[in-house]
């Protein structure tokens, strides 16, 4: 029943998702490479850069959520973590059976001697998690919101926790401000890279995997900016 009432909800959502006039790009592997191959002068331009696959819900910690047939979620990272941080040597999974709530700490990503910990964006019990990560966690740079998918969990509390999430038009908006606030991030950097600061002063954006010539303290930063934030 409560499987039900969650399908029921997210129904709605998707079908004011699917009814906005934005063009989202297709999930596929090569629509993410051409993707991060080019380089937007500015961030409403850099939008259409960053993929927001129809169906997704999206956290303000850079998660995604998107409701499977029997009701449970799959989980993973969304595709602006994925290109502003780089290249993923590894990630630490939850158990399965473990609970998991919202906004909590849910899984880490490591590059070197860095890491990233993203929030859980709905609680639940970990039903099983992508084990393929392990061996391979490019994958997770390939195909965010496919074979790179983290976990599922079956949901103790999504009818309302999803209620909090980005969708369609909401998204779009939210994904522009973080946009706006990444290119502000660097700018405060600039001055430590002069590559980084010549790109900045044309109005450009840096390359995909920028936050890979940087070291922990800035990803102490990108962290509590970006990925630590709370959904209301």
């Amino acid at each position: 029943m409560v499987a039900l009432t969650v399908i029921l909800l997210i129904a709605g959502f998707i079908l004011l998702d699917l009814g906005i006039r934005y063009v989202l790009k297709p999930q596929t592997a090569e629509a993410l490479s051409a993707a991060s191959a080019r380089i937007a002068n500015a961030a409403d331009e850099l939008l259409s850069d960053f993929l927001m696959p129809l169906g997704y819900f999206f956290h303000p910690g850079h998660t995604w959520a998107r409701i499977q047939e029997r009701g449970e979620i799959l989980v993973g990272a969304d595709d602006f973590a994925q290109k502003t941080l780089g290249s993923i040597d590894n990630i630490a999974l939850p158990e399965v059976g473990q609970e998991i709530s919202y906004n909590s700490p849910a899984f880490q990503l490591f590059q070197g001697g860095k890491q990233a910990t993203f929030m859980a964006p709905v609680s639940g019990t970990v039903v099983e998690v992508n084990q393929d990560l392990v061996e391979s966690p490019q994958m997770m740079n390939e195909q965010p919101y496919g074979t790179g998918w983290v976990m599922k969990i079956k949901p103790t509390s999504a009818a309302e926790e999803i209620k909090s999430l980005f969708i369609a038009d909401p998204a779009v908006l939210w994904l522009k401000k973080e946009i706006h606030s990444f290119r502000d991030f660097l700018s405060e950097i600039a001055g430590q890279k002069s590559e980084l600061g010549m790109t900045l002063a044309d109005g450009g954006v840096p390359v995909s995997g920028v936050m890979q010539s940087f070291g922990a303290g800035e990803w102490e930063e990108f962290q509590e900016r970006f990925l630590s934030v709370k959904a209301e």
